[in-house]
């Protein structure tokens, strides 16, 4: 199934398949390290996936490794009613340009949980 994002500043939105598009591009941010490297690594992400599960919202996190990139992502399966199927996956990559990742953390998400992120950002 194609999955249209929309993304800003290392954080990337999955739209919903009756939304299109924005009309205009989000201001101009200032260049990535390598063009198109965010696209990739959502791409790879994606492969890490069961068929029937969509990333509804990934953030690129800063890392305490300076060459690692990782990302937090919420996924939930793609049918209705899935809401109670949400989790929070961890992905890394080794860095910038890897061709692959890891899952470093599943965390489903329940109807009691509560998450606290520590940190600056």
């Amino acid at each position: 199934p194609r999955q249209s994002f929309v993304m800003v500043k290392g954080a990337a939105r999955l739209l919903p398949a009756e939304e299109p598009p924005p009309a205009e591009p989000p201001p101009a941010e200032p260049p990535c390290k390598a063009p198109g490297q965010q696209e990739q690594h959502l791409h790879l992400m994606m492969q890490l996936l069961r068929p029937q599960d969509a990333i509804r919202l990934a953030v690129r996190l800063e890392s305490a490794r300076p060459r690692r990139v990782r990302y937090l992502l919420v996924v939930r399966p793609e049918e209705a009613g899935a809401e109670a199927e949400t989790a929070l996956l961890g992905v890394d990559f080794a860095h910038e340009g890897a061709t692959r990742c890891t899952l470093g953390m599943v965390l489903p998400l329940w109807s009691d949980t509560q998450v606290f992120l520590d940190g600056d950002g």
